[in-house]
């Protein structure tokens, strides 16, 4: 069993590679709003998601907190576009304090999504220099073998989450109030940003887009609305380094992420 969460279908292309035949893939926002318990039981269960600041989103966490995991074998699987900095230590810590000892943890490098920093054209350019699929192959051989292993951290990455820690930016849905904007003007009210949004904090009223940071489960700044939105409606406070160039991961549709993260 694979547990993803993803914002522009990095983690879901993840997921899906990783999975044998007949093995489940379920999505960490959809799990979430269903009704019941949170349990889940198999002999391998892997958590697929993107780092944010080198952080786990704050939705992965909340279904940590909340689900029962029953597994000989639990690995995790942590994204990341530029730098992963410390983020296998940050994975460990939320997992521990949720009660959970994995026996497996990597990162993987993909695309970089995070528009104020990154142009997407660029970055489907360098796709092939990640090594995607190569690297795709280690995590999967190591992950059929049941291999025990937690990727070391360096002081020198360390450093590098400290450095981004003093810049100031927190993805806590209650600092994201004013992080992301729509303009009315632009919106067309096609519904794309709402039904790719994981955390379900983007409704349509009166035919536009209206974000509300604090609905639903709150914003993770996944940016999964702003790379949706045909009409480029949506603007980042922190910039926009290419407002020309959007991302979606090139095997996955529209549609697919849109079930993956609302069901519609």
């Amino acid at each position: 069993m694979i547990l993803y969460f993803t914002g522009t279908g990095n983690c879901l292309y993840v997921a899906r590679e990783l999975a044998a035949e007949g093995e489940r893939v379920l999505s960490i926002p959809q799990e979430l709003r269903r009704e019941g318990e949170l349990a889940y039981a198999d002999d391998t269960i892997g958590i697929v998601y993107p780092i944010y600041g080198h952080m786990m989103p704050d939705m992965v966490k909340t279904f940590l907190e909340r689900a029962t995991l029953d597994t000989p074998y639990l690995y995790f699987v942590c994204t990341y576009g530029n730098r992963h900095a410390n983020a296998v230590e940050l994975c460990l810590e939320d997992a521990r304090a949720a009660g959970l000892n994995p026996a497996y943890v990597t990162t993987l490098l993909m695309v970089d999504n995070w528009l104020p920093n990154f142009d997407m054209d660029e970055q489907r350019a360098r796709i092939p220099e990640k090594k995607i699929g190569e690297n795709l192959e280690r995590i999967r051989a190591a992950v059929s073998t049941r291999r025990r292993w937690i990727e070391p951290v360096t002081d020198e990455d360390r450093a590098a989450h400290e450095q981004f820690m003093s810049r100031g930016l927190c993805f806590e849905p209650a600092a994201l109030g004013g992080f992301l904007t729509v303009d009315s003007e632009k919106c067309t009210g096609c519904g794309a940003c709402a039904k790719v949004c994981p955390a379900g904090c983007i409704a349509l009223e009166g035919g536009k887009a209206v974000r509300n940071a604090q609905a639903g489960f709150g914003c993770n700044a996944c940016l999964a609305c702003m790379h949706a939105c045909p009409a480029h409606a949506i603007t980042c406070a922190a910039g926009d380094k290419n407002p020309a160039a959007r991302f979606r991961n090139e095997h996955v549709t529209l549609a697919e992420l849109q079930e993956a993260n609302s069901g519609r």
